[in-house]
């Protein structure tokens, strides 16, 4: 297998079809791993999307086994499909998709079995700008008492992320879905630290732009104080 630190970021990302050994092994370090999603989705926002590693041999390679070099908990909404978004193929993203991108039991039982079983490194928290999930969890406990029970559970693991943003903002749902995400992202760290056993990963947080199809890595930004 190929060191990271012999060959650098940038060579190690700067095609699709780069090696590491046999090209079905995770990810070296979470570095090339946030490299590698930044690279496809460079690739999709500019209409240069490659498509890669869908073809009949490649999908037959995988049939024994996987290694994803990257986790991504989205939201379930249509417009955000995940490995169109960062331009990877069969087998390259274990994706976990839910309303609001929360953190459930089933989420964090997935997510560790990819840790574990899939040795992969970088889980991303991904939410998107206009989610419906935060616009729902902004309205009222009166409002909210309407929708079906269990979308109210997925709502009240929203709640605590958006305590401190005035619903009346008209920035209210952005600032929710930011929220969120780092939200998400302190429960999968905490996880981690309360577990004597915890997955080998490492968190992120990114906010998906439906207009520019850009993906936003919160990781590299300050947190913001005036949610």
């Amino acid at each position: 297998m190929i060191a990271a630190g012999g060959l650098g970021v940038a060579s190690l990302v700067a095609s699709p079809q780069h090696s590491f050994g046999d090209d079905k092994k995770p990810a070296l370090t979470t570095k090339v791993a946030i490299a590698r999603l930044k690279l496809g989705n460079k690739r999709f926002v500019e209409g240069k999307s490659k498509h890669f590693r869908e073809g009949r041999k490649w999908r037959e390679s995988l049939v024994a086994e996987q290694h994803p070099f990257a986790i991504i908990l989205g939201c379930a909404d249509s417009r955000v499909p995940t490995e169109l978004v960062f331009d990877q193929g069969f087998g390259d993203l274990f994706v976990i998709r839910n309303a609001g991108n929360v953190v459930m039991e089933d989420v964090q039982g997935s997510i560790e079995y990819a840790a574990l079983h899939l040795h992969t490194k970088l889980v991303v928290v991904m939410g998107h700008e206009g989610c419906g999930a935060i616009t729902a969890a902004l309205k009222s406990r009166e409002e909210r008492a309407k929708e079906p029970p269990e979308l109210q559970q997925v709502l009240n693991l929203i709640e605590p992320a958006i305590a401190d943003i005035n619903p009346q903002d008209e920035n209210a749902v952005s600032k929710g879905v930011e929220a969120n995400v780092r939200w998400s992202v302190k429960m999968m760290n905490r996880i981690k630290t309360e577990r004597k056993q915890s997955p080998d990963f490492t968190a992120v947080g990114a906010v998906y732009e439906l207009k520019t199809g850009r993906v936003r890595f919160l990781d590299q930004e300050p947190e913001k104080k005036d949610r």
